[in-house]
């Protein structure tokens, strides 16, 4: 006996289409660049205020 009706499993909707999309959270990579952009700016300031501006000394003597 041969069913003629299209397959059930065929009218249910994707679930995966209506569940809402995990974005993943906070952008890590971007924090990363971020973070080692401020070390660098600030090893680069000591750099500059310990073997530039210290060693002259003061303005006035």
């Amino acid at each position: 006996m041969s069913d003629d009706r299209p397959n059930r499993s065929d009218d249910q909707p994707d679930r995966s289409l209506d569940e809402p999309v995990d974005v993943g959270g906070h952008p890590r990579g971007t924090l990363a660049i971020v973070g080692i952009y401020g070390l660098l700016f600030v090893i680069g300031w000591l750099i500059m205020y310990f073997g530039v501006f210290v060693p002259r000394g003061p303005l006035t003597e």
